[in-house]
């Protein structure tokens, strides 16, 4: 399913009860009446209790409204308790209007993109993700996709050297402390977004890894740690992009400009 150049929208958080049926990872067909947990025109997020392998053709049926459609497995979004895992799935026609809902696309988009490498056959690719696959690459480091050099869907994963190599660089004593105790694993994750200092200036940066808690980017600005930034984050399910606040946690020389650590101020 192609992604690149398209418009997203919002996303709603809504329980609604629906029937999905389809074949679980065992080759087993199945149905399972459960719950979204959230969704927009091109997705949803869903709560089941079957183990299914990304890139799998779900039927989900909307049981408020008894219009059903097609959706592909992107893959797990969290565990949320004993079987039972939240799943992120796209539709295969967003135009089917499943949800009963009319979803309105944001005036700008500022799309996440990402810079991924296909498991199978090693392609690399720039790409822009929706929202739903940049929530399973922060949860589970991998998204599926069409790869058309395999001329099949396989798996992706975050591409591991984003600008030079990091490896062997010496990291503060600070920066391995936050790491062990981090909550939320890092992904590397190239995306280029706007922080904003204390001061009030401005710019432009790439992001070496990304979580739910935080970032890691490369500027040749200074920041002091502790400094407070704001983080414009780019998510397409925004109506406009809105800016985070965070902290600067730590900092150390990379071969190309400073890294900065960012903990999200809640």
């Amino acid at each position: 399913m192609e992604i690149a150049g398209r418009r997203r929208s919002d996303r709603v958080f809504t329980l609604l009860p629906i029937r999905v049926s389809g074949v679980d990872d065992a080759g087993n067909p199945f149905e399972e009446e459960t719950h979204t947990v959230n969704v927009n025109k091109h997705g949803a997020c869903i709560s089941l209790s079957h183990s299914l392998p990304p890139g799998n053709i779900l039927s989900i049926k909307n049981l408020r409204n008894g219009i059903q459609g097609k959706f592909r497995v992107v893959g797990p979004v969290g565990q949320v308790f004993g079987s039972r895992r939240e799943l992120g799935v796209e539709a295969v026609d967003p135009e089917a209007e499943i949800w009963g809902l009319e979803f309105t696309p944001p005036p700008e988009v500022n799309q996440p993109r990402v810079v991924i490498h296909c498991m199978s056959c090693e392609k690399e690719l720039l790409t822009d993700v929706s929202s739903v696959q940049l929530e399973v690459l922060l949860a589970t480091g991998m998204v599926s996709r069409h790869c058309d050099r395999c001329e099949q869907t396989t798996r992706w994963k975050p591409a591991e050297e984003l600008l030079t190599a990091q490896a062997g660089e010496p990291q503060s004593r600070l920066a391995r402390a936050m790491a062990e105790r981090r909550k939320h694993p890092r992904r590397k994750l190239a995306m280029r977004l706007s922080v904003r200092g204390g001061q009030g200036a401005s710019e432009m940066v790439q992001t070496m890894d990304v979580s739910k808690s935080g970032l890691c980017f490369v500027s040749k600005q200074s920041y002091k740690v502790g400094e407070e930034v704001y983080v414009t984050l780019p998510c397409p399910e925004n109506q406009t992009p809105t800016e985070t606040k965070g902290r600067i946690m730590w900092s150390r020389q990379g071969p190309v400009g400073r890294l900065y650590g960012v903990m999200y101020i809640k």
